[in-house]
């Protein structure tokens, strides 16, 4: 978020009872939830690679090898504007996913529980007991308003580069997030392995029971986020840590279940081929957001970070949102691919694909 780029005493002097309350539902609700989701299908999307490649006996390992050195490329250009960028995290994290292919499913589970939970939070009491490095968080954050305010391009991308390793790798943050990132990718190989979204409705009776179960898991979590976020119930961040992580997966879990719930009710029409648009074109929606933010919020643009409340940066961010769905709707209709997809599929594959539609394809797709 770019209000973790803001200064305490600036957000605070725009904040209102009504921001507080928007901010409260995002950490309840929003926040770590969906990225949880993008990750699982980041995974999901490895099996289906995967599966065909080897139908077509094409080399899969340097295959991916390739598309993650790719994608690591587009997320290290990403990081000279934002600092929060993930694709650098997701293509590291991806290459690791090639040693878990030959695994049994039952393996994959368990695997993806392993680094979901056990390992991160053997990370979290590591950094807690025992690692002595700390970052100043308000000099840091005083660092990147500073750049981003009042800054050229030049100094964004020396402030985002060289508070890279003190802020994330040092204190083991990225070590951390990469072992739940890699969780949820074999999580999402392992739902691909199952056939789970595939075959629906042989599988409806567990999706109802995952659906079940993680709201009953869900809404003590919720009721424990609320109480810490409110100062009525103090816990320290360590003990807490496990419990959020099982939460936040339980609430990612419920929202997708209950997805695929009203999909297979056919409720969800429009909204699912928006998603389906959306998805296509995740790499380049990405990478326009960031512009976007630039444009909006940096020195060389409108310069207007730290001027909103959190409430009118709600509002811009569905707008946004809304825009990229419209967007991707329209740009789908002309062409095959994203231009950031269709970028990265000429890198990987190393030949031309085509991009145009022509008034023929376009016709029937219309």
């Amino acid at each position: 978020m770019l209000t973790n780029n803001v200064p305490e005493t600036i957000i605070d002097a725009h904040a209102t009872v009504f921001d507080h309350l928007l901010l409260d539902i995002h950490n309840i609700f929003i926040e770590n939830k969906f990225i949880t989701l993008f990750s699982i299908l980041f995974g999901y999307g490895f099996g289906v690679i995967m599966e065909r490649l080897e139908k077509k006996n094409i080399n899969s390992s340097a295959f991916f090898l390739r598309r993650m050195f790719w994608l690591l490329l587009f997320g290290c250009l990403n990081l000279v504007l934002w600092n929060g960028d993930v694709l650098h995290l997701y293509a590291i994290t991806g290459v690791l996913l090639l040693l878990f292919k030959k695994l049994t499913n039952r393996s994959l589970l368990w695997c993806s529980i392993l680094f979901l939970f056990v390992l991160p939070t053997i990370i979290r009491l590591y950094q807690h007991f025992f690692l002595k490095y700390t970052v100043n968080e308000d000099s840091l954050v005083a660092n990147y308003y500073q750049a981003y305010k009042r800054g050229s391009l030049k100094d964004v991308a020396i402030v985002n580069y060289r508070s890279y390793f003190p802020q994330w790798i040092y204190t083991w943050v990225e070590w951390r997030d990469i072992s739940e990132t890699l969780g949820r990718f074999l999580l999402g190989y392992y739902i691909l392995r199952r056939q789970l979204l595939v075959k629906l409705d042989e599988n409806i009776s567990l999706i109802k029971k995952l659906w079940k179960w993680t709201l009953v898991i869900m809404l003590p979590y919720i009721c424990v986020l609320i109480l810490t976020e409110w100062k009525w119930l103090t816990i320290p961040r360590h003990i807490l840590y496990p419990i959020l992580k099982i939460g936040i997966m339980s609430t990612a879990l419920f929202y997708a279940t209950t997805i695929i719930r009203l999909h297979m009710k056919a409720r969800m029409g429009n909204l699912m081929q928006t998603f389906r648009n959306l998805g296509r074109m995740t790499l380049s929606n990405y990478l326009m957001q960031t512009l976007v933010y630039v444009i909006i919020f940096y020195n060389v643009g409108f310069g207007l970070l730290g001027d909103f409340s959190f409430g009118v940066i709600w509002l811009l961010t569905f707008m946004i949102y809304f825009s990229q769905g419209w967007f991707s709707q329209w740009w789908l209709s002309k062409f095959y691919y994203g231009p950031a997809e269709w970028i990265w599929r000429q890198l990987t594959y190393r030949r031309r694909f085509k991009l145009i539609k022509d008034s023929m394809t376009v016709t029937v797709t219309k």
